[in-house]
C-alpha cells in the first residue's frame, strides 16, 4: 500500500529503519512521511529478515508470510486476520506497513534533548521567520539522513533560535534551512538535496565534518 500524495511521484531515498526493538533493517523511505511515520520498502532478502525477526520477538504481534505473490501481514488471533497483502514493486521491493507500523528512521544518537527542547520552544509559542520557512533537523550518517524533526524557523532574534541551534550543535545534528510550503515539501526538498550530495557514497562510509546545524538550502527547483 502507498501514501503518496496526489500527483506526486514516489521518490525514494537510502535509509535504515526500525521497529519497536527489532532492526535496524536496510532500506529506502518516501521523500514524505504518513502522520510522523515514515514509509519504507525493502529488498527481498531484507524482507525475509523481517518476516523470522518479527516471528521471534513477542513485543511484535504480528506475523509475516511469503505467498507465491508477495508477502502477507497477518495479526494474531485463531485464524489470524490479514492486515495487508504486499506484492514486489516494479523494482522488486516490498513496502510493508505503510501508513500502519510505526517505522523509525535508526540513528544512533540520542534525539532526546532536541525533542525536549523543541517542546519547550513550541509551547512558548516563538514567532517564526515566515510561514515558509522551515528547518529540517536531522543525523547525519554519511550515505543517508535519518530526520528526527521538521519545524518552523524560528525568528533569530528569539531565545528559541539559539536554544535549538545549541541543542543541534552540542548533541552533533545537523540541520536544513529551507523555504517550502508545507513541512512535507520542505522534508522531500531536503532528502533530495542530501542525496545529490551524498549519492556517490557506500553505506557506513565515515564523512567529516558532517551537515552543520542552520545549513541554508536554495529553493528547491522541483
Amino acid at each position: 500500500m502507498h501514501t503518496q500524495p496526489s500527483g506526486r511521484p514516489a521518490e525514494w531515498f537510502p535509509s535504515s529503519v526500525t521497529l519497536k526493538d527489532c532492526g535496524p533493517y536496510p532500506a529506502e523511505v518516501l521523500g514524505h512521511r504518513h502522520e510522523e511515520m515514515v514509509l519504507p520498502r525493502f529488498t527481498t532478502e531484507v524482507t525475509r529478515r523481517i518476516t523470522a525477526e518479527f516471528r521471534s520477538d513477542a513485543s511484535i504481534t504480528l506475523n509475516l508470510r511469503f505467498t507465491g505473490e508477495g508477502v502477507e501481514i497477518l495479526g494474531l488471533g485463531d485464524p489470524p486476520k490479514g492486515l495487508e497483502h504486499c506484492r514486489p514493486d516494479a523494482e522488486g521491493r516490498y513496502t510493508l506497513g505503510h501508513a500502519f507500523l510505526p517505522w523509525r528512521e535508526h540513528t544512533t544518537t540520542d534525539p532526546a534533548e532536541l525533542t525536549r527542547a523543541l517542546v519547550e520552544a513550541q509551547a512558548g509559542g516563538y514567532p517564526p521567520t515566515a510561514l515558509d520557512a522551515w528547518t529540517v533537523a536531522f543525523a547525519d550518517h554519511g550515505h543517508r539522513m535519518a530526520v528526527l524533526a521538521v519545524y518552523r524557523t524560528p525568528d533569530e532574534d528569539p531565545a528559541a533560535y539559539d536554544a535549538l541551534y545549541n541543542v543541534l550543535y552540542a548533541n552533533g545534528l545537523s540541520s536544513y534551512e529551507i523555504t517550502a510550503a508545507r513541512a512535507d515539501d520542505a522534508e522531500l526538498a531536503a532528502r533530495r538535496w542530501f542525496s545529490s550530495q551524498r549519492a556517490h557514497l557506500e553505506p557506513d562510509t565515515v564523512v567529516w565534518p558532517k551537515v552543520a546545524p542552520a545549513t541554508r538550502l536554495p529553493a528547491d527547483p522541483r
